[in-house]
Parts: C-alpha cells; structure tokens; sequence
C-alpha cells in the first residue's frame, strides 16, 4: 500500500489568486516540477505569500496528476496555459488564524525560504489540529 506523504507549497499570491481559485473552483493548480513528484493523496499545506496572508492558510489532497489548468480566472499576471499540472481539493475551510506565520514554521524545523519541502509526522501532527 502506498504512504500518504506530506509537503509544504508556498503560493505566490503576486501570480495567482490561491484563495479566489480555492474558492470559486473548489480547487488549486500546482505547476510540475523536477523536484515536485506529488501523487494522488498526497497532503500539502499551501503557505500563501502576499496579500496580508503570509500565513500556512490551506490543507489540500492531490486529487489529479495530469490535467489542464482551469483557473485563468484567478491569474494575477498574464495567464501560462498547462496541459500538464497537479489539481488539488481543500480538506478542510481556509485557516484565518494567526499561528502559522514563518516563525511558527522555523520553531517546527521547517525552514523559511523552503519553496517545496516535504514534512516529517511531527509537523503534519503539529499543523493537522488547525485544519480538524
């Protein structure tokens, strides 16, 4: 049986408008990448970078491997057509609190310039009770 594996995504909201995409499509696109080899179940917690968030705000499951981006809508600058990408799902509402900041992050070993890392039990446990 395969292990669910955890990772953190920092989302640049100067690009795309996560919370909009999340909101009115009921999901992200992810752009692949060498170092992004996400499967079906995996967890990633989306680090949202910009428009006052600067906050971990959302628990998602890779739901699709390979699809069309469909969020064009959401496109701060000029929208990048891909054929090719992760589509991820919310498990749970958008976190509004304030105690997911970078400095929360660093105190549970998770450095703060990492763009894509993947998380050991204690994290996903730590970060987990504020997505129930």
């Amino acid at each position: 049986m395969k292990s669910i594996r955890i990772f953190l995504l920092k989302g640049k909201e100067s690009m795309i408008d996560h919370v909009k995409s999340i909101q009115t499509l009921g999901c992200a696109y992810w752009k692949k990448a060498r170092n992004k080899n996400l499967q079906v179940g995996d967890i990633c917690y989306l680090y949202l970078i910009g428009k006052g968030h600067y906050q971990i705000r959302f628990r998602l499951e890779v739901v699709d491997i390979s699809c069309a981006r469909e969020d064009s809508s959401c496109w701060i600058t000029p929208f990048k057509a891909d054929n090719d990408c992760y589509k991820l799902i919310p498990t749970a509402t958008m976190y509004m609190g304030d105690e997911l900041s970078l400095d929360i992050l660093e105190e549970l070993g998770i450095n703060r310039h990492s763009q894509f890392k993947e998380l050991n039990e204690y994290q996903e446990d730590y970060l987990r009770k504020y997505f129930e």
